[in-house]
Order: structure tokens, then sequence, then C-alpha cells
């Protein structure tokens, strides 16, 4: 009688474990890849969020001829920059004063016509009280949710508020971008240090004008501390010039923890909340004859005049040095969690930040690219600074990608 073999009708569990292993090494393998590719359709949003308003802005200035306030006050001709305050402190008294920022000048340029014609020019941005007839409080607006205004990899954004992940070039000038707030009222308009071992450039020199590109202004224009940008004061180039920049670190705050208990958003003028700056580090140390107050030609930025022409001083070069004593380098403050703490570039993007520059290009920009570079792209004016600062023209080749 003949014997049949049975046919066998499945995998013997040896041969089930070892497609489960092979299964297993593809998946390890293809996840990184699938991740590389989640992150780069997400740092791509986050450039054409950028472009957009990039170009809202050289919309803004061809129309009018200048760039916007970074941030708006309320203050008469005789409010001042002074230095009165101590560092820290925070004038609760005046906050009537905080008006708005950019993101509100440019809102009919971002197809936002009617939140431009809801808001209220006469009140501040955090004002709750509905003051134009079937319109929205300016506070309600501010906190109206604008994808443009979110970078998709920004994890400090919250959703459904009025989130910022991109703020303006305000160049070097510390008071720009201070850590509590911004001081209106006659006669002592008095942005406040970060801190005491940082120096400032004094804006009566006429230097820090051109050293950025947006800076605080008064609501009239007739304060001595007004400066706007017009595209021509643009010398050094505007394919050479930031306009824009990454930080996880501006907008949405309902705590208020350094704007004096005031809740912040897109729309909140003060300069820690809605600009970046390069790193004060550039001028050397308080204290030291390598300080830029009063307009001295500090140490750290001055070439040997008597044999070389006086540009590229070292003291350009700390505007972007990682250290573990400094955290105001490019994606330095990614591990700072309360909003307003760190007015520097900085991204949830691994390894640097996406820029805009003021022709409306939109570069990622290394988190380790070379300071003196980096402190030419801030600058616009670079070529016409007085002999102590005066930088070199800048080759694109050192920050093309």
């Amino acid at each position: 009688m003949l014997h049949r073999r049975r046919q066998r009708l499945g995998f013997t569990l040896i041969e089930l474990l070892v497609v489960i292993s092979i299964i297993g090494v593809l998946v390890g393998l293809l996840l990184p890849a699938v991740n590389a590719a989640r992150e780069a359709g997400r740092r791509t949003q986050c450039a054409n969020n950028m472009r957009q308003l990039g170009l809202a802005l050289i919309n803004f200035s061809s129309s009018k001829n200048t760039f916007p306030n970074a941030g708006t006050f309320n203050d008469t001709s005789g409010a001042s920059i002074t230095s009165s305050l101590a560092p820290g402190t925070i004038a609760d008294t005046v906050k009537a004063t905080w008006m708005s920022n950019w993101v509100v000048d440019i809102l009919p340029y971002l197809d936002q016509q009617d939140l431009a014609n809801a808001w209220d020019h006469a009140k501040p941005y955090m004002w709750s009280t509905q003051s134009i007839s079937g319109q929205p409080a300016n506070l309600s607006i501010g906190n109206t949710a604008l994808g443009v205004l979110r970078c998709p990899d920004d994890s400090s954004a919250q959703l459904g508020q009025g989130n910022l992940s991109y703020v303006v070039n305000g160049g070097f000038t510390l008071f720009h971008g201070t850590q509590a707030s911004y001081t209106g009222g006659v006669p002592n308009a008095t942005p406040t240090p970060v801190s005491p071992s940082f120096v400032t450039m004094e804006w009566g020199t006429g230097i820090p004008q051109r050293l950025g590109v947006m800076f605080l202004g008064s609501q009239a224009g007739g304060a001595s501390f007004d400066y706007k940008t017009t595209p021509a004061a643009i010398t050094d180039g505007s394919s050479n010039t930031l306009l824009i920049s990454e930080n996880t670190m501006a907008g949405f705050d309902s705590s208020g923890t350094l704007s004096g208990g005031s809740p912040t958003n897109w729309a909140c003028p003060l300069p820690n909340y809605c600009m970046f700056i390069g790193s004060p580090n550039v001028c050397g140390a308080t204290g030291a004859v390598r300080t830029c107050v009063g307009g001295t030609a500090p140490l750290s930025l001055q070439a040997d005049f008597t044999t070389n022409p006086p540009v590229d001083g070292p003291g350009w070069k700390q505007s972007n040095t990682n250290s573990s004593t400094n955290g105001d380098y490019i994606n330095g403050g990614q591990n700072v969690v309360i909003k307003g703490t760190f007015p520097f570039s900085n991204s949830g993007h691994p390894s640097g930040c996406n820029m805009v520059f003021t022709d409306g290009a939109t570069r990622f920009i290394s988190s380790t690219i070379d300071g003196t570079v980096y402190s030419k792209m801030i600058t616009p004016a670079g070529s016409k600074l007085p002999v102590a600062f005066r930088q070199a023209p800048l080759s694109q080749d050192a920050f093309a990608n």
C-alpha cells in the first residue's frame, strides 16, 4: 500500500519567527528614512510660511517705502530711551502703551483684511473689551490661530491659539531684545537690559540703526528712538541681509511670565516676543574697555589700525559662538521653556533655522555658521559703519546651500 506524504498546510514556528525578524529589520531600516522625510516636509512647510511673511513685508515696504516697526508703542515725542530702571524691572502701569507689532501691519498682505479692519489701533494688543461695533476685541484677534505664523516643528505652539514662530531682524541693539518689558510713557521710555552683565550699543550714536532692519517705534512717529529702515538703506544688498528668523520663544504665552502678567500672542510688541538680535558678546564684557556704550570703538571689534584696514574685527565672530556659559547662538535656546527668554534665532529643526532675506529668498542656515558671516547677514549696512565696526563684503558662498 502506498503512503502519500501529508502536505504541510502552514509555516513552522521557526519560519514564522524568521519572517517576523526580516520584517522587523526592514521596518528598522525604513523608519529613519520615513522620519527624515516627515521632518523635511515640516521644514519645507515652515519655509513656505516664512516666504509668505517675507513677501508681505517686502510688499509693505514697497508700498510705504519703509519696513514697519517691529513693535509699536503709544509714546509721545517726549519719550526717550534711557537706562533709569533696574535690570528686569517690569513697569505694569504703562501697559496701555503696548500697541501692536509687525504682524498687525502686514495682515492685509497676508489675505487677512477682515482681521486688519477689525483691529483697533487706538487700543493696546491685550485690550479685551469690544471697541469697534460688531468686531472682536484686539486680544481676541491676536489669539486667533493663523497657520502662516506657526512652524509645524514649533513644539511650544498651542493648538488654536495666537502662536508666532517667526521674528524680525532687530540687529545688535540689546535694549531692543529685552528680558522683561518695554516701558513706555513720558518722559521715560525704557527698554530694560536682559541682565547686568550685558552691554548695549548707544542708540544716539547712529550705529545701531545700521545693524538691523526693524526696530521699536512710537505710534505717532516723533520719539527720539523712532527709526524705520527704507529699502534703499540696505546698502549691503537685499540678498545678503536677513529679514526674518525662527524663534520658538516668541508669540503666545497665557501666563505672561516676562510680560508683567499680561498674556502675549502674535500681536505683542514687546521686543523679546517679536524680534531677534545678534549676540551682545560682539561688544566684549561689561566694565571692560571693550564696551559699545556711548559709541566707544570696542577693542573686540577693532582691527590693526596701523597696518590693516579696520574691517571684520574679531568681535563679530562672537555673534554665533557656542559656549557652556553663553546660550545666545543659533538654536542655543532649544531647551528654554519660558516664552520671551531667548531673543535669538532658534527653531525646532535639528542643525539650524529657516531664515528669510530682504529679497524674499528663504534659506536654511546652519547653527554652526561662522559668527562673522552671521553678523554680516544681520547687518544691512556693514560697509557704512564707522571704521571700528566696518564689515568687509559678504561672500554668498559662505551661506548659500
